[in-house]
């Protein structure tokens, strides 16, 4: 499955199937910050399959979103 290839987290939304790359940005003089780039592939049947191949045996097979204190988003058709 390609498209969550270095995912820390994945999870899916009524539209989307996100992937969120989360870091940490260490500060000895300020705070720490947890950052996370995340994709938003929008779904469709085959992306929807390989999710659930790799996923279906969750509890909650939708996930859930890490939080954090900054992110930027991209979106995919």
């Amino acid at each position: 499955m390609n498209f969550i290839e270095e995912a820390i987290n994945v999870y899916r939304t009524r539209k989307h199937i996100v992937v969120q790359k989360i870091g940490l940005k260490f500060d000895a003089e300020d705070d720490n910050i947890l950052y996370s780039f995340d994709i938003f592939y929008q779904r469709n049947k085959n992306r929807d399959k390989e999710y659930e191949n790799i996923f279906g045996n969750k509890t909650n097979i939708d996930g859930k979103r890490i939080k954090t204190a900054m992110y930027s988003r991209r979106y995919v058709k």
